[in-house]
């Protein structure tokens, strides 16, 4: 790309920045005017016309009369819409279908518009241009993005959209793949052809030629936790290609950097991974809910370095986004409109919420879906500006309800940190034994006392009253933890059977539905297990 270019692209991020500043400072004014705009798009399709949607619709008469909705609500406008290139849910002409699933496994078809594309686009060069402004100095500007390949085959609706984004990049406006593509290390080009096994071996490889990477950029810390644990499992194989400057796998071979010093850095049986990339600055990965832990164990390999949480960026809408000098993540209040369901069933505006506050976020984007749950639940942290700052606690709607205890997953992640520690990675999922149903806590760390442990979790699951009343009159077996040494590989595993991205995996604190088959794969002691032969709860 031409200097010229890039620095009229570097323009206009500042520029874009400096608007996000002073639009912080107005949260109210700015989230109305997003709010007009939202409806004047939505009049003119069929489900806005059905709601009585218009631009100047008042947000008490919006409240009104739009529904506060969930994907099952939409999904017949959402048939209607694969069907048909007109207007049904989508304000514009739909560039493609994402498809997201959950920890249920279940698929949902995402329409996305060529302006919600741009909201996407812009939240990656607010968060950009404000590491570049006020980050640490960069001086190669190498980094990696985890960009999650498909490994399917490509496929079309009826009315002959795509479904899929090819891979993460395509979030981002054309002008800034370019910009920034020629300083990436990227994965191999012919993933459809290649299996996960090898797909990582020439991504590790690829990686760890990168002695001048910088930025390390993935969704959830497990997936560079995973890379680092298969190069460390594999490291004659990734040292001899490395320091070879090219692998062959599947009939292909992919060059790379020459970097036979490697070889000594792979040799130590603790890895060094400061010395694997020295330069490094930067690494962005979700670091909050179920995830902290995971981001707990990156910080303690790689002191010293920045570690920057990911804002809430779903594939239905990009929500918040992570700034320097932010206590927490920063709603995109000139993108999307937020708000906000209380506990007792009210209904908040951005603006109202106080400090300390929990809420499950509800969002209005521009590419059809209107006062949609998203059933994420946040935190207000700080603010930036006048804007509220937004930190993720978990998924509220992930219940486990095996006689009428009701645990919620967030509740359950407070519960096992407190008990187990935050460097503790686990999960808890329902379980069957000969005594009746009950909780198994799969743990992986190195302090294990399962007596002490379940005794401390059982007290923490106890401050939940149905829980408590559950165990007391002998509805529930007392929780039974069991340690799981490579719990990370088993639930990658899991997520990756369910159909997940690798690069979209989000651990979780629950697994509220789990099949018998499932809990084997995850302990590999059916025994300890106890579960029945049930196929699913």
């Amino acid at each position: 790309m031409k200097p010229a270019t890039l620095i009229a692209l570097r323009l206009a991020a500042c520029a874009m920045r400096g608007r996000f500043v002073r639009s912080a400072r107005e949260p109210a004014t700015a989230q109305e005017r997003v709010r007009r705009r939202i409806l004047a798009a939505m009049a003119r399709t069929a489900y806005g016309r059905a709601c009585g949607m218009h631009a100047r619709m008042s947000y008490r008469a919006f409240a009104d009369r739009v529904p506060v909705v969930d994907y099952e609500d939409l999904e017949p406008w959402i048939a209607r819409q694969v069907e048909s290139r007109e207007p049904i849910l989508a304000p514009e002409p739909i560039l493609v279908y994402e498809e997201t699933s959950g920890s249920s496994g279940r698929r949902k078809r995402i329409p996305y518009t060529s302006r919600l594309l741009r909201s996407f686009n812009r939240a990656f060069v607010l968060w950009a241009a404000d590491l570049v402004l006020d980050g640490p100095r960069f001086r190669t500007g190498r980094a990696f993005f985890s960009i999650s390949p498909a490994f399917r085959e490509a496929a079309t609706t009826p009315s002959g959209v795509p479904i899929g984004l090819a891979d993460d990049m395509q979030y981002l406006a054309p002008a800034v793949r370019r910009a920034v593509s020629g300083r990436l290390v990227v994965p191999p080009a012919q993933s459809l052809c290649l299996g996960m096994e090898e797909y990582r071996l020439v991504l590790a490889c690829r990686l760890l030629a990168a002695a001048d990477l910088e930025v390390v950029s993935v969704w959830s810390p497990t997936y560079l936790l995973a890379l680092m644990n298969f190069v460390e499992l594999h490291r004659d194989e990734v040292a001899t290609a490395v320091a070879a400057g090219r692998i062959s796998v599947s009939g292909f071979t992919f060059p790379m950097q020459r970097r036979p010093a490697v070889r000594a850095l792979l040799r130590e049986s603790l890895v060094d991974w400061t010395g694997v990339w020295p330069e490094l600055r930067l690494l962005s990965c979700w670091t909050d809910g179920a995830s902290g832990p995971f981001a707990a164990r990156l910080a303690t390999r790689f002191p010293g370095r920045m570690l920057q949480g990911k804002g809430l960026l779903a594939t239905e809408a990009a929500i918040t986004v992570p700034l320097v000098h932010a206590k927490a993540p920063v709603p995109l209040v000139g993108d999307v409109f937020l708000e906000f369901e209380r506990v007792d069933g009210t209904i908040a505006r951005l603006q109202d919420l106080e400090l300390a506050e929990e809420a499950s976020l509800v969002v209005s984007q521009c590419g059809g879906l209107v006062r949609y749950r998203m059933h994420d639940r946040v935190r207000v942290d700080g603010r930036y500006g006048a804007t509220p700052c937004l930190r993720f606690l978990g998924r509220d709607g992930v219940v486990s309800d095996l006689v009428g205890e009701k645990l919620h997953e967030v509740f359950v992640h407070g519960a096992m940190r407190r008990a187990l520690g935050d460097d503790a990675v686990a999960v808890l999922a329902p379980r069957k034994s000969r005594a009746g149903p009950g909780y198994a806590c799969l743990v992986d760390r190195s302090r294990f006392e399962p007596e002490i442990d379940a005794a401390r979790l059982e007290r923490e699951l106890s401050q939940g009253f149905q829980y408590h009343e559950a165990r007391l009159h002998g509805q529930l077996c007392a929780v039974h933890i069991i340690l799981v040494p490579d719990l990370l590989r088993r639930m990658e595993r899991l997520w990756l059977a369910r159909g997940l991205k690798w690069g979209d995996i989000k651990q979780t604190a629950l697994l509220a539905r789990v099949t018998a088959a499932e809990m084997v794969a995850l302990t590999g002691d059916a025994a300890d297990a106890g579960m029945q032969a049930a196929e699913s709860w």
